[in-house]
């Protein structure tokens, strides 16, 4: 049961970790046949570009998982009193909530567009370039709504202490 937890709560991590390998192993094999035999691998153009793609996208995702990981500027908000900071931070979660759902409906379209399309060397359909685009938001998506949830429980807690300050 713990090994199923820990990959539910660490896939991202482990799908962008073994792209990011496979990509480095086939670039580096790669850099080594033509060193050695004057000779490439056609394919492996294909492999390093769908690679670094998934790890992109998917990268951005688990930066997404901790408030904090992707850039922000904070700077303003933080200027202000706490309610105000709570506040602004809970429209702003809302607003990436909105954002994150729309690219990732964009992308799953983007993505099934591409499905008649195949690449030259792979053979595979365009679509495998593309899909990361929407995996990547459908998971910022969830980190920004449990985001969400968390600002309306601090918010909730914030008003509710407040309440018993101006009761003493």
């Amino acid at each position: 049961m713990k090994l199923f937890r820990w990959i539910g709560d660490h896939i991202l991590e482990t799908v962008s970790g073994a792209v990011f390998v496979i990509m480095i192993s086939v670039v580096f094999f790669n850099v080594i046949l033509r060193f050695t035999t004057g000779r490439s691998l056609v394919w492996s153009e294909e492999v390093a570009a769908i690679g670094f793609i998934w790890t992109i996208f998917i990268g951005a995702a688990v930066c997404c998982k901790e408030r904090g990981g992707l850039i922000s500027v904070d700077i303003l908000i933080n200027l202000f009193p706490s309610k105000i900071n709570k506040t602004a931070t809970l429209i702003i979660d809302i607003a990436q909530v909105m954002i994150c759902a729309m690219m990732c409906v964009l992308g799953w379209k983007f993505a099934m567009s591409a499905a008649n399309k195949v690449s030259l060397s792979l053979h595979v359909p365009y679509t495998v370039y593309d899909i990361p685009i929407a995996i990547s938001f459908a998971f910022m998506t969830y980190y920004t709504a449990k985001r969400v949830a968390e600002d309306i429980k601090a918010f909730k807690t914030a008003a509710a202490e407040n309440e018993g300050e101006d009761a003493e």
